[in-house]
């Protein structure tokens, strides 16, 4: 069974549409990343996904249930949006147990501590939440979310305005998440460098609608790879160009001076430049970054 199921998705506010046919799948045990600039519909999309706004057509099932409809299945998810949702006058230990109550645990102790340990917190359970460091309230937040021990956890801009360190430190606390209880994980977020080191799957969306998902790899390289050749000259380069652009295997090909960069949909050897006789100096290849991917793909969506 799929963890989350989006089918043919549309919202529309009033006379304004935003989203359209969205549909998209994310696997059990998935680091899966919502990408998109602000205004995309992102937020739009994981609110119907957790069954808290109604969509104007389409459909969205959580491990096979549309949370709308299924109290049991909600019981089976965590959520933390961008704000941690915790009383700031209360002990971090008194804010997991009111969470608790109201989740129906009975272990409610055990499940405070689980969720404590979990996130690195034990020893700042007695503090009152205004007096941690924001880092350290998205922990506290982050606890909250687990306390119901989730399969699926929801996450919306969740390292932001935080420093370095403590973005380190949640990215290492969402891999041990799906490495050790195979939480699968929805994240929202515009942090591309985070994405690359921890995600497996990946959508872009932009003004609602998708424009590509796939895993990371799959996105990356979509049938295609980068190289880059450094020749000896800008003549050199300019001819070697000309060659490229005329193989099959060559999606497009960017002349800067004497440097070459080279989408392929196939491999190319420097053994075959030199075979042509270019003199090469620097030969490279390798995958497109997740940001060259998410801003080629956002410029071809603009153009559309």
């Amino acid at each position: 069974m799929r963890a989350i199921e989006i089918d043919g998705l549309g919202k529309v506010f009033g006379e304004r549409e935003v989203l359209h046919d969205v549909s998209l799948t994310v696997e059990k045990g998935d680091i899966f990343a919502f990408l998109g600039p602000n205004g995309a519909g992102k937020t739009t999309a994981m609110r119907i996904v957790l069954g808290t706004l109604e969509p104007t057509r389409g459909s969205a099932r959580v491990l096979g249930e549309d949370l709308a409809l299924s109290r049991e299945m909600r019981a089976k998810v965590g959520v933390l949006f961008e704000r941690h949702g915790l009383y700031e006058r209360l002990p971090v230990r008194d804010n997991l147990d009111h969470y608790a109550r109201l989740f129906g645990l009975t272990d409610r102790s055990s499940r405070i501590d689980e969720a404590l340990e979990m996130v690195g917190l034990q020893d700042r359970a007695g503090d009152r939440v205004a007096a941690l460091s924001t880092g350290l309230k998205r922990r506290a937040g982050l606890a909250r979310a687990l306390l119901n021990r989730p399969e699926v956890l929801f996450l919306d801009e969740p390292t932001s305005s935080l420093d370095p360190q403590a973005q380190l430190d949640f990215r290492t606390l969402i891999m041990k998440l799906r490495e050790e209880r195979r939480m699968t994980v929805f994240l929202n977020t515009h942090n591309l460098d985070e994405v690359q080191r921890v995600g497996t799957r990946v959508a872009i969306l932009d003004k609602g609608k998708v424009l590509l998902s796939g895993t990371l790899d799959e996105v990356r390289s979509p049938g295609s790879s980068e190289a880059e050749a450094v020749l000896s000259s800008d003549a050199e380069a300019a001819r070697a160009e000309q060659r490229l652009t005329a193989d099959r295997r060559v999606r497009s090909v960017r002349r800067q001076g004497a440097s070459l960069r080279i989408e392929l949909d196939a491999p190319l050897s420097v053994r075959e430049l030199v075979m042509w006789g270019f003199d090469v100096r620097e030969f490279r290849t390798g995958r497109r970054s997740l940001d060259d991917v998410y801003f080629e793909v956002l410029s071809r969506g603009s153009a559309a």
